[in-house]
C-alpha cells in the first residue's frame, strides 16, 4: 500500500467472500465455472457491467474489436496496443451476471462455442511490460543477494523488470540512502525505474499539510509540476506518476483507517487539470507520463467506492462524499473520482497520459476498459499487496494483527494478479514491500518477522516466466468451476499458461493449443502448500494437447517452447 503507515482501505462490496478476500468475484457469479466461461461477447460486454457486484461501475467491458492497450517488447509501452478478440476480457470479473467467469480466463470467445479448454494463439491482448516492486518507505536498503533474488531469472530469481520509488515534497527521494542504493542494484541487473510522489508541499496545499488529504492549489500546478518533471529526469526514470492515489486521505487508526501520512486528494476535474500542466512537462524531458493511480481500480471508471471493512463491515472513507450508492451530483460533474471517463472525454489531458496507472487495493479487482473511451492507453497497476483492515491483511485483526504465509493467502494474491491481466488488461503489475517494515501485516513478499511467505512464489508464478514482450492470449472453453486459466506466447515460440486451482481437490484439465505451434513439451513450476514454485516433470503435447494436473489449492506455470 501507499503508506508508511499502512493506511485505510476497505475491502470491496462483495456479497460473499469465497477464497479469502480476492475470489468472490470468481465466485459469485450464476454461471460460474461453466463452459461460457470464454468471457462476454460483444453484445453484453458492456451491459451489465459490474452491476452483480456493490461497487462496480456500469460502464462495463470494451466491445468486440478494442485495441488492448498493449506496448512494444522491452518494456516500452505504446498507445496503440494490440488487437483484442471478441468480447472484454473484463466483464466477466466485473460482475455481469452470466458471464461464467468462475473458472476461467473470460479472454474472449464466444459463450459456449468450445468443448474442451483451448490457448487460442492467434487472438492476442495486451502486451506485456513487465513486474515490478516498491521500495518507498523502506527503511533497510537490500542486500545484493535480495536483489538478485528480485531481478535475475536464474533458478532462483523472480525475474522482476521494474522499480517504483517515491519523491518527497521537496522534490528528492523518500529515503535518499535506501532508494539510491536500491535503484543502482536493480539497474545493474537490468531492471528499469519509474516513480511517483505522495504530496506536494504543505505551502501548497488546501489543508496546509503534507498529511491527511488536502488538495493541490492551482497556483502550484506550474511549480510542482517542474518539480516532478525535474526529480524524473535527474534519476534517469523510465516513467513518472503526476500523483499517487487521488482518491485516498489518510484519515487516523481507527477501522478503515490506518494510519496519518502523506496523501493528496484530486478531483477528476482537478486531475484532468493538473494532468495537462504536468504531463506536457515529463514528456519534454523524455519521460512517460503515469496519470491515475486511483487505490481503488473502480474509481479510475466510475464514482463508486469500497465497501464491507474486515471485521466491521465499515464503507471505504470516500474522501470526496460521492456516497454508497454514488448520490452526489458535483460527484457526476466532475468532482468526484472516475478519473478515466474525464481524462479521455479531454484531448488534451489525454495526450498528457502516456501510461494509466491503477491500485487494485479495497476490491482486489481489476476493471474492464469500458466501451465508451475507445481509445485506450496501456494500463500499470503500481502498487499493491495486503493491507490492514481488509481481506488478505493477514491473521487475526486490529492488535492482533500478524503477517500470514498460507498457500490460501498465495492463491487469493495469484487470483488478483490473474483479474488485473485478464480484466483489466494490465500491462505491469507491481507489489508493494519485499518485506513488511511497519504493521505486521501482508504488505511484504516476507512478513515483518522474516518469514517466508506462499504469497512470494505465487507472485513469481507470473513474474519468472510472463516476460515483457510477451503477448496475453485467448483462454476459452468449459474452464472447471475453482480454475483460473490465462495464456501468453513470445515472440520466440514460447508458450505459458498460468493456472490457478482456488478448491481443494486436485484437478485435470485437458487443454489444447491452437492458432499456432505448439511445444513438444511444457514444463509445469508448482507453488502448492508443499512446493514453492518448483519445476516438474515436463508434461509432453501430442496433437497440440496435454493434461494439466493441477494440485488443489495451488498455482502452476506451464511453460514450453
Amino acid at each position: 500500500m501507499s503508506n508508511p503507515l499502512p493506511r485505510s482501505l476497505v475491502l470491496s462490496a462483495f456479497p460473499c467472500l469465497s477464497l479469502a478476500a480476492a475470489a468472490c468475484f470468481w465466485g459469485c457469479s450464476s454461471s460460474s465455472g461453466s463452459g461460457n466461461s470464454g468471457g462476454s461477447t460483444a453484445a453484453t460486454a458492456g451491459a451489465a457491467g459490474s452491476g452483480a457486484l456493490a461497487g462496480s461501475p456500469s460502464s462495463g467491458g470494451a466491445s468486440a474489436g478494442s485495441t488492448a492497450g498493449g506496448s512494444t517488447s522491452g518494456g516500452a509501452p505504446a498507445t496503440g496496443g494490440s488487437n483484442t478478440s471478441a468480447g472484454s476480457a473484463g466483464s466477466a470479473l466485473a460482475g455481469a451476471s452470466g458471464a461464467g467467469i468462475g473458472g476461467g480466463s473470460g479472454s474472449g470467445g464466444a459463450a459456449g462455442a468450445l468443448t474442451e479448454v483451448t490457448v487460442q494463439l492467434a487472438q492476442t491482448h495486451q502486451t506485456i511490460d513487465g513486474f515490478g516492486i516498491n521500495d518507498t518507505f523502506a527503511t533497510e536498503a537490500w542486500t545484493a543477494a535480495i536483489a538478485d533474488h528480485l531481478f535475475k531469472t536464474d533458478a532462483n530469481g523472480l525475474g522482476l523488470t521494474w522499480l517504483r520509488v517515491g519523491m518527497n515534497s521537496s522534490g528528492n527521494l523518500v529515503n535518499n540512502s535506501v532508494q539510491s542504493a536500491d535503484m543502482k542494484l536493480a539497474r545493474d541487473r537490468g531492471a528499469k525505474v519509474i516513480g511517483s510522489t505522495w504530496s506536494p508541499p504543505a505551502s501548497c496545499k488546501t489543508n496546509n499539510s503534507e498529511k491527511d488529504g488536502g488538495h493541490t492549489k492551482p497556483s502550484c500546478y506550474e511549480s510542482w509540476g517542474d518539480t516532478i518533471a525535474k526529480f524524473a529526469a535527474d534519476n534517469g526514470l523510465y516513467a513518472m506518476s503526476i500523483g499517487n492515489e487521488p482518491d485516498f486521505a489518510s484519515c487516523g487508526d481507527a477501522e478503515p483507517c490506518n494510519g496519518n501520512y502523506e496523501t493528496t486528494v484530486y478531483t477528476a476535474k482537478e486531475l484532468v487539470a493538473f494532468a495537462k500542466v504536468a504531463g506536457p512537462k515529463l514528456q519534454a524531458k523524455g519521460v512517460k507520463a503515469i496519470v491515475g493511480e486511483a487505490s481503488e481500480w473502480i474509481h479510475t471508471w466510475s464514482n463508486e467506492s469500497a465497501k464491507g471493512s474486515v471485521p466491521s463491515n465499515k464503507n471505504s472513507s470516500d474522501p470526496l462524499k460521492c456516497g454508497f450508492p454514488p448520490s452526489n451530483p458535483a460527484c457526476d460533474a466532475g468532482d468526484g473520482y472516475d478519473y478515466g471517463h474525464w481524462l479521455a472525454k479531454d484531448p488534451a489531458a489525454w495526450a498528457a497520459v502516456d501510461i494509466l496507472g491503477v491500485h487494485e487495493y479495497d476490491t482486489q479487482r481489476a476493471e474492464p476498459w469500458p466501451a465508451d473511451v475507445p481509445t485506450r492507453k496501456p494500463v500499470w497497476q503500481t502498487e499493491m499487496s495486503g493491507v490492514k483492515w481488509w481481506p488478505e491483511q493477514g491473521n487475526g485483526s486490529g492488535a492482533s494483527l500478524t503477517g500470514s504465509k498460507t498457500i490460501e493467502n498465495g492463491v487469493a494474491v495469484a487470483g488478483w494478479i490473474h483479474s488485473a491481466l485478464v480484466v483489466g488488461d494490465a500491462s505491469a503489475w507491481f507489489w508493494w514491500f519485499y518485506k513488511a517494515y511497519y504493521t505486521d501485516d501482508n504488505e511484504g513478499l516476507y512478513n515483518k518477522n522474516g518469514d517466508d511467505t506462499k504469497r512470494h512464489y505465487t507472485f513469481g508464478n507470473y513474474s519468472k516466466f510472463v516476460r515483457p514482450g510477451y503477448v496475453r492470449v485467448d483462454v476459452a472453453g468449459p474452464i472447471p468451476t475453482d480454475v483460473l486459466l490465462s495464456g501468453y506466447k513470445g515472440n520466440d515460440g514460447t508458450v505459458v499458461v498460468v493456472a490457478i486451482n482456488e478448491g481443494t481437490a486436485a484437478a485435470n484439465v485437458p487443454i489444447t493449443i491452437s492458432g499456432g505451434s505448439a511445444p513438444a513439451m511444457m514444463t509445469p513450476w508448482v507453488t502448492s502448500a508443499t512446493l514453492d514454485l518448483k519445476s516438474q516433470t515436463a508434461v509432453a503435447v501430442s496433437g497440440s494437447k496435454f493434461t494439466a494436473a493441477l494440485p488443489g489449492m495451488s498455482v502452476t506455470t506451464f511453460v514450453g517452447k
